[in-house]
């Protein structure tokens, strides 16, 4: 009975896998049609239906009329998740081209539905290349856009779990550069006329430049959820206008950025590998980047920038080693503790369960917790372990929230600064000196929103005594504090080390071990 109920877990497990992010071709068209040319592609997207599949002869399909939605080539029409609409290149060694006539013309291929793929073709010559309007679970996968005079790709008009994936996207924005993103993700709050809320797509596997004009990939405020995982960036060629001055743009909630790897190529308009900002109250808030690789070329730019919008960013890495972050908000996480978080990303999810197998498989993964798990306690990783977590995924507590441990500098004898982004925590210090001595101590915060009463000025250190505290026997001392909501900076400081006798101590011999947080 026992391993019936694994067997179940582990099959229930793998539909979430499935079930996580669209995937190609789950479903094969049903009615296939072959087209050779222009007339006979727009007579097959005017009629399309749920099944079938546009199969495109080696050539080019250029069209300059107007389609619906002042596009070249344009389709509304639904899929559903048993049959796809799938338009893709006979021959994806030798592909299609779509076209309009010039850059500063339409959107090439526009689609208006649920469940397309678009797979294996060359889009090109058009003010804009691919638009995914008012579509969900669609696929854009194996694409080359290109001499695009604006946006490449754009996923608008409450599109959401879309997957963008191994898309070679380059020469965008040729015409207007301030407007040229490889892909852009929902609206901006200015735009009027479509639905903001664009959630949970993915691009994955992309290659982006050279010569993408602005952002590689912008993400907009009103968006959930959307994740940038895999690809590869080249700055060169990016202009710096209207804010396009780095790979990602995140202006949106709960996005992930993971396992990319960025070049600038000393392109001076690359400011930022990774750029946040708030356009509106509430929004650029609870992102996380993280295990990407940038070589920025300079120390004058940043790895990530943020102004007010909550960050966690961990394991990155970046050449020169002098580059870094720049924010009053940006928490820089040593690390998660959770059981079942196998990849320490701080989120008990299938990507957990995808680590896990494919680390006890042989196959290589970014990063493995082995402490998170090794949920049968028996100091090594076996199927034991990924049985008990399909089990503990499935019977997951939303609510469960890690232990973060996070970094800090020592900035004299005795004195410590914590990293910015524990504004509204909880956040404990742990300490070690010798056993039974005491501490005097006391800790303070930078609030930038408080008036100071002596200058008139916003922003105020406040400094706080934390008393006598005495060390344990195994010679360390927990100490607890909560911060306001807008505090940025925080430090701990030692003002005395005595033994039992009150005698002053060398303040060198105090060690902050570890600084966590919820």
């Amino acid at each position: 009975m026992k391993l019936r109920f694994r067997l179940a877990a582990s099959a229930l497990s793998a539909a979430l896998l499935l079930s996580s992010f669209p995937t190609v071709s789950q479903a094969q068209g049903t009615n296939q049609v072959l087209v050779t040319n222009t007339e006979e592609l727009i007579a097959a997207l005017a009629d399309v239906q749920a099944g079938d599949e546009i199969i495109l002869r080696e050539g080019i399909y250029q069209n300059d009329e107007w389609l619906g939605k002042w596009a070249a080539f344009f389709a509304e029409a639904d899929g559903t998740e048993q049959e796809h609409i799938i338009i893709r290149s006979e021959d994806s060694e030798n592909p299609a081209t779509i076209c309009g006539v010039s850059q500063d013309n339409k959107v090439a291929l526009r689609i208006m539905g649920n469940y397309w793929e678009i797979r294996d073709l060359i889009i090109c010559e058009a003010s804009k290349g691919i638009f995914l309007e008012q579509s969900e679970h669609s696929v854009i996968s194996g694409c080359e856009v290109y001499n695009i005079g604006s946006e490449a790709i754009h996923i608008i008009d409450g599109s959401s779990y879309n997957l963008v994936e191994d898309c070679y996207i380059h020469d965008a924005g040729t015409v207007t550069p301030q407007y040229g993103e490889g892909v852009y993700i929902g609206s901006a709050k200015s735009t009027e006329g479509y639905s903001y809320e664009c959630h949970y797509n993915t691009v994955r596997s992309c290659r982006f430049g050279p010569n993408i004009a602005a952002d590689h990939v912008d993400i907009k405020e009103y968006t959930l959820g959307n994740v940038v995982e895999f690809c590869t960036f080249d700055g060169t060629g990016m202009k710096g206008e209207n804010g396009g001055d780095s790979f990602v743009e995140i202006k949106g909630n709960n996005g992930i950025i993971r396992n990319n790897t960025g070049y600038r190529n000393g392109c001076e308009h690359v400011l930022y590998a990774f750029d946040l900002n708030v356009q509106l109250d509430g929004w650029g808030q609870n992102n996380k980047i993280y295990d990407n690789t940038v070589y920025m070329d300079t120390t004058d730019c940043y790895l990530v920038k943020e102004w007010n919008c909550s960050t966690q960013v961990f394991r990155n890495v970046a050449e020169p080693e002098g580059v870094t972050y720049s924010g009053n908000k940006t928490l820089q996480v040593l690390g998660f503790e959770m059981a079942g978080d196998a990849n320490e990303d701080g989120l008990l999810d299938t990507t957990d369960v995808q680590n896990l197998q494919s680390h006890l498989l042989g196959t290589q993964v970014k990063h493995i917790s082995s402490a998170n798990a090794d949920l049968y306690s028996d100091v090594q990783l076996n199927a034991v372990d990924l049985c008990i977590l399909k089990r503990s995924l499935l019977q997951s507590d939303e609510t469960a929230t890690p232990k973060i441990s996070v970094n800090y500098t020592e900035e004299s004898a005795g004195k410590w600064r914590m990293c910015n982004g524990l504004g509204e925590r909880e956040v404990t210090f742990l300490l070690s000196a010798a056993a039974y001595n005491k501490l005097n101590m006391g800790w303070g915060y930078w609030d930038p929103n408080t008036v100071n009463e002596e200058t008139g000025s916003s922003g105020k250190w406040f400094q706080l005594s934390l008393g006598q505290i005495a060390l344990d026997e195994n010679g360390q001392a927990t100490i607890t504090v909560e911060l306001p909501a807008d505090v940025t900076s925080v430090a701990l400081q030692v003002y005395d080390y005595l033994d039992s006798s009150s005698n002053s101590l060398d303040k060198d011999e105090v060690e902050l071990l570890k600084v966590t947080t919820q």
